[in-house]
């Protein structure tokens, strides 16, 4: 949580400047997907686990400013119609308990978002960017204790290639967060480690 409050912070700073220049304001539209091969999770016991993924897919709006020669500040919604977390858990299979990998399926969507690109008007743009959203998954999760309604929070850096007729191709890392606020008896807490791709049509 500490590397998503320094990059909140960072971006709070670049906020007063979104009223400037704003004659040149563009809409996008992108639709971007990531995969991460190990997670994190915070076991019931204390410890911790890397043997869980998480893949997720989403379509994302965006409402760019052009602040300045140098950075340039976007709002952000993204829609995920699907998101996919697999993991292990261990449940009551009388007379014991059994260990077993568990898939859970989500929807969810990401309504407060921020990115802040650096070198705007070039055509390799490094960026760095906060969203805060929730996720509904097909089952309550991790288990029977858990719950269906999750939040998410990502934060992340990566690089934007503007391509010719308002085109991009987006390359990122994001470190997104799932966990359900302690609402269940359960709340394990899934870091993943997300890698994605992503590409972008601007348009007024």
């Amino acid at each position: 949580m500490r590397r998503l409050n320094v990059l909140a912070s960072a971006l709070a700073l670049l906020l007063p400047v979104t009223g400037l220049a704003q004659s040149d304001e563009k809409n996008e539209l992108s639709v971007w997907g990531g995969f991460a091969p190990a997670v994190r999770v915070f076991e019931p016991t204390g410890g911790r686990s890397w043997n869980s993924t998480f893949g997720i897919a989403a379509v994302r709006y965006a409402r760019r400013f052009n602040n300045s020669d140098w950075v340039n500040l976007k709002y952000t919604i993204d829609a995920v119609p699907l998101a996919i977390l697999n993991y292990p858990d261990t449940v009551a299979t009388p007379p014991g308990r059994t260990r077993r990998r568990e898939t859970r399926y989500a929807f969810g969507v990401a309504p407060v978002g921020f990115q802040a690109n650096f070198r705007p008007r070039k055509k390799l743009q490094p960026f760095l960017g906060l969203s805060l959203g929730l996720l509904v998954f097909n089952k309550t999760t991790p288990n029977d204790f858990g719950t269906k309604l999750n939040f998410s929070t990502e934060g992340g850096a990566g690089v934007e290639y503007r391509l010719a007729n308002k085109k991009a191709i987006t390359v990122g890392y994001k470190f997104y967060h799932i966990s359900n606020a302690s609402r269940g008896v359960t709340n394990p807490g899934y870091d993943a480690q997300l890698l994605y791709l992503g590409y972008t049509f601007s348009f007024k």
